[in-house]
């Protein structure tokens, strides 16, 4: 029985992150920040990349790189984000058959490792982005918390465009 509720317990946690960014939504009112909490100066915006260059307060030639990264990650990603979805059901359909302990511990260590594989692809992307930065835009930690908080779990959606 214990099993059982251990397996179910990380199947839904699975389920959980594959709803991907923040729960909840919308505005947050007045309270000195933008959806997100961007920054004040930092439009709200309906995607992401305006945001993160918004926030950083990218220049011509900077957004152009960073929104090439941006899409290098998200051609990346799709094909792990596909693995992701079928080891979810194969989670799934090994606690419907009743599978042995060893193997739901193997099928859910597979899932949980192309979750991993995804989340090191965004902080590579965020590095990439990092990397592209003058030293003025790299002191300002509280936009670089905002665009980290902005690439994080972004390619777990098919568009990491939209927020």
């Amino acid at each position: 029985m214990v099993k059982k509720l251990l397996v179910a317990g990380l199947l839904c946690a699975s389920f959980a992150l594959a709803q991907g960014g923040g729960g909840g939504g919308g505005r947050r009112g007045s309270s000195g920040s933008n959806d997100m909490g961007a920054p004040m100066g930092a439009s709200a915006s309906n995607n992401r990349f305006d945001n993160i260059a918004n926030t950083l307060k990218l220049d011509k030639d900077q957004k152009k790189t960073v929104r090439t990264i941006l899409e290098d990650g998200a051609k990346d990603a799709a094909p792990l984000r596909d693995q992701i979805g079928k080891s979810r059901i194969a989670v799934g359909e090994a606690v419907t058959a009743n599978k042995s302990e060893e193997e739901l511990k193997q099928i859910a260590k597979t899932s949980s490792d192309l979750s991993a594989q995804l989340a090191l692809l965004e902080i590579k992307t965020f590095a990439k982005i990092f990397g592209t930065l003058d030293d003025t835009q790299k002191k300002d930690t509280h936009a670089l918390s905002h665009v980290l908080q902005l690439t994080n779990g972004m390619y777990h959606i098919k568009n990491w465009n939209e927020d």
